[in-house]
């Protein structure tokens, strides 16, 4: 049986690495749920431009989280923590900063601040807000969804994956580079203006046995006959 999650590591410890996957699922559970999985003919704007959104924010999660420690200038930058830790007019909205917000990785953290590392998610299937998507009818949504499926497994298995807060640049621009073929689907495939019309009704794999009368009503008498 075709699973899209194949591959997927479920023991991620890097926090940062499980806020992108959080945000990934978040899309998928919101994205499975559309109509628009039943239909040949694509996918309106307004879905186009909510997807394209979505994809945006797990863009900004990545480019929060990914840095490149100075390991070089490993000792300066512990002297600078601890003088910060002392500093009692520092405020958090004064240490914050765009380019190294996240300040975890720069000094050693207790063994007991590693939390437990099994993502929270059933990806067998089996969970009704994490489906499986083969089989049904728009195919290139199918396409993007199994895409961004990929795109969550190759997330859990970054080399940084074992521990703290960040992911290194190099691996953050993998999954970016994942996040820009999402991308493009939308911009060639989807939206109103990609949609294309269609020959034929409903296909036969969409038919449900309760739904479609057949050889039951053959031999039906016909009303005042």
């Amino acid at each position: 049986m075709q699973n899209s999650f194949a591959g997927l590591r479920t023991k991620v410890g890097n926090l940062g690495c499980r806020a992108v996957i959080a945000e990934m699922i978040s899309f998928r559970k919101n994205l499975t749920l559309k109509a628009e999985f039943d239909e040949s003919s694509g996918w309106n704007d307004p879905l186009n431009q909510w997807m394209a959104d979505e994809l945006g924010r797990i863009r900004r999660t990545i480019g929060l989280v990914s840095t490149q420690k100075a390991l070089a200038d490993q000792e300066a930058l512990n002297a600078q923590r601890k003088t910060d830790a002392a500093n009692e007019d520092q405020t958090l909205k004064s240490r914050y900063s765009t380019s190294n917000p996240i300040t975890a990785d720069d000094i050693q953290l207790p063994s007991s601040a590693v939390p437990g590392n099994v993502l929270p998610y059933d990806f067998s299937g089996a969970d009704p807000d994490i489906p499986q998507v083969f089989g049904k009818k728009n195919t290139m949504l199918v396409e993007f969804c199994t895409q961004l499926d990929i795109a969550i497994k190759e997330t859990t298995r970054l080399d940084c994956q074992g521990a703290g807060q960040t992911i290194p640049l190099q691996q953050g621009a993998m999954i970016v580079a994942m996040l820009d073929s999402l991308f493009t689907i939308l911009q060639e495939k989807g939206g109103q203006a990609n949609r294309r019309d269609i020959a034929d009704g409903t296909s036969r794999s969409q038919d449900l046995k309760d739904d479609v009368l057949g050889d039951e009503i053959a031999g039906a008498q016909t009303p005042g006959a």
